[in-house]
């Protein structure tokens, strides 16, 4: 099975073209089949075709600009903070991607509350997005928004992410709203 990354979707090593053809519409074998002597060839245009597969969503990002490491951060956090003791990664993104005075924070933070302070919650949530916000002073801001749950149960919690420009460390979490 090939995996993707990027995408994290998963397809099937077998998975050829014929796979993504429209229902309904005959494989392509059918169509290119002989016709009897007496039909009519039928023009090129008329003969079904096999769609090709969507292509698949590309990430990317710098790791110089602050609002892509916070997204680096809560991709591998929200990843490891999903997987059941997985309390050493946790710490070690903590290390690297936050400053220590931030780690303290959360530290205090979750003794009173109880929770995780990265997610501001008890368990984990079904999705994230990061969406930088400006800077000065030499911090920028970040949105992140975290989904809970699934379809139209979904709801969401925003948080304001404040990185440091020169150490591209995140020097704060808090609720945003």
């Amino acid at each position: 099975m090939a995996l993707t990354l990027a995408g994290l979707v998963a397809v099937p090593a077998s998975v050829s073209a014929m796979d993504y053809a429209p229902a309904g519409a005959a494989p392509k074998a059918a169509a290119e089949a002989p016709q009897s002597a007496g039909d009519a060839p039928k023009p090129a245009a008329e003969a079904p075709k096999a769609q090709e597969p969507p292509p698949a969503p590309v990430l990317s990002g710098d790791p110089e600009t602050p609002y892509t490491r916070v997204a680096h951060f809560y991709a591998a956090y929200v990843d490891v903070a999903s997987d059941p003791g997985s309390d050493a990664a946790a710490t070690a993104l903590r290390a690297f991607y936050l400053t220590p005075a931030a780690q303290k924070r959360l530290a205090d933070w979750e003794r009173r509350n109880e929770a995780d302070g990265v997610l501001r919650a008890q368990n984990s949530p079904t999705a994230w997005r990061v969406t930088p916000e400006g800077s000065g002073m030499g911090t920028t801001w970040s949105t992140v928004r975290l989904t809970w749950g699934e379809g139209k149960d979904r709801t969401y919690t925003y948080l304001k992410v404040t990185t440091e420009l020169a150490s591209g460390k995140i020097s704060d979490i808090s609720e945003k709203y």
